[in-house]
């Protein structure tokens, strides 16, 4: 049974725990290598001893802590440690020791300038470490220059080579963290931004609900006080129609209600309204009419066009967009003229809402809301919804103008 070992896959697994170290505490990493390569390399002297070469004494201990040590601080200062370190290495060679010990320093010392510094730094300290791998060949008498050389060249180039691969890896991995970091907040920002449609979604339902029912809640509880005594007949047409228009409120109500605690996504549109109570628009502007007639306002419907077809919020948006400017009229004109027209062709829908005042009464100059515009702005941002337009104004003769333009390819 062969093994292939994925000489990448693994520099990736090697990559990762490093800098998983790294992240937990470089320093303290750091000091535990160059802690550990110390205890190591006292016990290998101590315990190994060729006769021709000097014994491992207090000399060698200050040395060989001289070699260690200092790599402690490598990632703070990596070419002055790689300086400190090939020094006391060339000193401990000078005084006889056995060169096979304490090379493991200037090694490290390297690697971590060839991960950290530009080429040119680099380069200075793969010619410090060339240097004193040569002379610790040459001081053993029997090595050929050949050996020397090979030994001042193969471990610089390639040491040099595997900083290299670690240090794309290490890039390439803060680039990802970076890219993380990015995606993570671009997602808040996205959850942000539909949290705030969907409370905006949720404001103009319950502004269209209550705006209107309790304007006509309003107007009929006014009708019945005044003809409580001179006119029962009346008075109890309109307690039967506060009570109808208040059921009906809090089923709207409910509905809204009931979409904000089963919605598990945010609303970026209004479906999820309309799978709640898919009513066609036609049918649910005649029953409008019908309620308002009850106020006293006049009022005409007109529908033309395949309406019906409409993708269903675009429905939700005519049926809101009349509600909302017929309500506008019932709180700030009163009992007039109204007349509503909904027309589809193969260019556009045109929604247009207009009020007549009746002879002998003031003009109208506006009847723009009272409640800070919320109404007006919740139409065209419907209207923005759809690519469409609506435009709102006082006419000239009086009374006033909603137009709802939505193109239709």
């Amino acid at each position: 049974m062969s093994v292939v070992v994925d000489r990448r896959g693994i520099l990736y697994a090697v990559q990762a725990f490093r800098q998983r170290l790294r992240d937990e505490n470089p320093h303290a990493v750091d000091t535990v290598v160059a802690l550990t390569l110390l205890v190591a390399m006292f016990m290998v002297g101590t315990a190994y001893h060729p006769g021709e070469w000097r014994r491992f004494d207090l000399a060698a201990y200050l040395l060989t802590a001289s070699t260690c040590l200092p790599l402690a601080a490598r990632r703070a200062a990596p070419m002055l440690t790689h300086v400190a370190v090939s020094v006391a290495y060339v000193a401990y060679l000078e005084l006889g020791f056995y060169p096979s010990l304490n090379f493991y320093g200037p090694m490290i010392a390297f690697y971590t300038v060839a991960t950290t510094k530009a080429s040119r730094t680099t380069t200075i300290a793969a010619l410090i470490l060339g240097g004193v791998l040569f002379y610790s060949a040459l001081v053993v008498p029997e090595l050929p220059i050949a050996v020397a050389v090979a030994q001042s060249t193969a471990p610089p180039l390639v040491l040099w080579g595997v900083a290299g691969v670690s240090r794309r890896l290490s890039l390439r991995n803060r680039q990802l963290a970076e890219a993380t970091v990015q995606l993570r907040r671009e997602q808040e920002r996205r959850v942000e931004h539909a949290v705030g449609q969907e409370r905006l979604q949720i404001a103009r339902e319950l502004h269209d609900v209550v705006a209107h029912h309790i304007s006509v809640i309003s107007m009929q509880a006014g009708l019945a006080r005044y003809v409580f005594d001179s006119d029962p007949p009346t008075a109890r047409a309109a307690v039967d129609t506060i009570g109808e228009i208040s059921r009906e409120t809090l089923e709207e109500l409910r509905r809204v209600l009931n979409l904000l605690r089963t919605s598990d996504t945010p609303l970026d549109s209004e479906t999820a309204l309309i799978d709640a109570e898919p009513v066609p628009v036609s049918r649910r502007l005649e029953e409008l009419v019908e309620r308002v007639r009850g106020v006293g306002l006049d009022v005409s419907l007109r529908i033309s066009g395949a309406v019906a077809e409409l993708p269903s919020g675009l429905q939700l948006t005519v049926y809101r967009v009349v509600q909302e400017a017929l309500t506008n009229v019932i709180k700030h004109v009163g009992p007039c003229e109204a007349d509503v027209s909904v027309h589809r062709d193969f260019r556009q829908l045109s929604v247009t809402i207009t009020n007549e005042r009746k002879p002998g009464t003031a003009p109208t100059a506006t009847v723009e809301p009272a409640d800070g515009g919320n109404g007006l702005l919740g139409m065209h941002e419907r209207a923005r919804l759809y690519g469409g337009t609506l435009v709102a104004g006082p006419r000239p003769d009086g009374g006033y103008t909603v137009v709802l333009t939505v193109p239709w390819p």
